[in-house]
């Protein structure tokens, strides 16, 4: 793990916090909801000031009440604190300090780390007042307008100067680290899974479906490789989400898809296949990504049903993942979890394996003499030569006389050898059938 400063932001809830998140981070990664409690977390990005670098991290609200949910997050919030090299203490502008806040904030204060008092939402310079109640903090107290960026220069400049950030040529970031998405439908143990990875609580996990409520990523080393965990909500059909916060977390899971290196979709072998898994399964072929199914909560099953049978049929109810390996986990006993991010690791690093053009067209041939293959037009499939279009995703483009698709499931079977042939295991390979001039 980098050594650069670490830099949390903290505050009551809807005080700004994802807002100042991601106007430092310089992009929309903290989801912004004008519903207090959005942010349920501890999201973690690398972020450039000028020519320094800093670990930033965005918090949960903090709530004066005692639900598991919010002990949970207050319990985090204290913990991110104790780790971090600096503090960002972020009030709300348009209204009184509130009494729990300043009981919070001497809190902090208490562990004697260095704190940047900030008061938001000072959208007009010139008639804005901070409220007179916020100087019963006794510390100096910076304005600012993280929607509008009013002040947050100063912000930065502050940070860089207390948190020591070093220079860019010190502290630069390593080559993007792989993003391994983990993905499923509630409550089938996703963020268990991320916590007995990192042997660390910095994600929530209760009994309730919907806990995480947007995309959190985790920098995590292992075999002298750095990757990039991603747990995200629980995606289930719009229909079923009521919570409109939910509903915008579940948006969020779907498009992280498109951004992750590898998707490790996860299943509850507990319980039976049902349409939602489905549904999260075509959007995993949809994202065009490398997978693998991970079958959660193995050690809940009965002595016995645990055997290559019952997981073969569990992997049989996704036939569009063909490319995709399946492995049984358990989260509670840690059974195999590591051999699932090896695994995962092990895939996206196939993708940087080069294909040679020659031995591509040569294995086509032996496919096709093996089978004959069809087009939808009804004609042999015969293409004059193949190439690789990309390899991220792997396309794999024919040059034919006509541009007709193969029929399904000629398609399906070409895949599949593919696949096997050149080691692609959880890889999709798609096909762009070009008419040759």
């Amino acid at each position: 793990m980098s050594q650069i400063p670490l830099v949390t932001i903290i505050g009551a809830p809807n005080t700004g916090k994802s807002t100042l998140f991601n106007r430092m981070l310089g992009k929309r990664k903290a989801l912004v909801h004008n519903q207090p409690g959005m942010t349920r977390d501890i999201f973690r990005q690398k972020v450039r000031l000028d020519d320094a670098w800093i670990d930033l991290q965005d918090s949960g609200g903090f709530f004066p009440d005692k639900e598991t949910i919010s002990s949970e997050i207050n319990r985090k919030i204290f913990q991110a604190a104790e780790a971090s090299d600096l503090i960002i203490f972020l009030f709300d502008g348009k209204r009184d300090l509130l009494g729990y806040e300043q009981d919070l904030y001497l809190q902090v204060r208490r562990l004697r780390k260095k704190i940047i008092t900030v008061v938001n939402k000072a959208d007009d310079p010139d008639r804005f007042l901070i409220p007179v109640s916020y100087y019963e903090l006794n510390a100096d107290l910076i304005p600012i307008s993280a929607e509008h960026n009013l002040g947050v220069e100063e912000l930065v400049a502050a940070v860089r100067r207390e948190a020591g950030a070093r220079s860019l040529a010190a502290s630069a970031p390593e080559e993007p680290a792989a993003r391994i998405s983990i993905i499923g439908k509630p409550n089938v143990g996703k963020s268990s899974l991320i916590n007995r990875i990192v042997n660390d609580d910095r994600v929530i996990v209760s009994p309730f479906p919907g806990t995480t409520r947007d995309s959190i990523d985790l920098e995590v080393r292992r075999n002298n490789q750095t990757f990039i965990l991603v747990d995200n909500a629980g995606i289930r059909k719009m229909q079923k989400v009521r919570e409109t916060t939910e509903s915008a977390a579940v948006i969020r899971a779907e498009n992280e898809l498109r951004q992750a290196d590898v998707i490790v979709f996860v299943i509850d072998l507990s319980q039976r296949v049902d349409q939602n898994d489905l549904l999260i399964a075509q959007k995993v072929v949809k994202a065009a990504k490398p997978a693998l199914i991970a079958g959660n909560k193995s050690d809940l099953l009965a002595p016995g049903v645990a055997g290559d049978k019952y997981f073969a049929l569990s992997r049989s109810r996704f036939n569009d993942l063909y490319f995709a390996p399946f492995i049984a986990v358990s989260a509670a006993s840690g059974k195999n979890v590591f051999q699932m991010l090896d695994k995962a690791q092990d895939i996206n690093a196939r993708l940087d394996r080069k294909v040679k053009i020659s031995l591509l067209n040569d294995l086509i041939q032996r496919l096709l003499r093996e089978k004959k293959l069809t087009t939808q037009d009804h004609r042999v499939f015969s293409p004059k030569f193949v190439s690789i279009e990309t390899m991220r995703p792997f396309f794999v483009k024919f040059h034919c006389k006509s541009s007709s698709k193969l029929n399904p499931s000629d398609e399906l079977f070409l895949k599949k050898r593919l696949n096997q042939e050149l080691e692609l295991e959880g890889v999709p390979v798609f096909f762009k059938i070009q008419a040759a001039r």
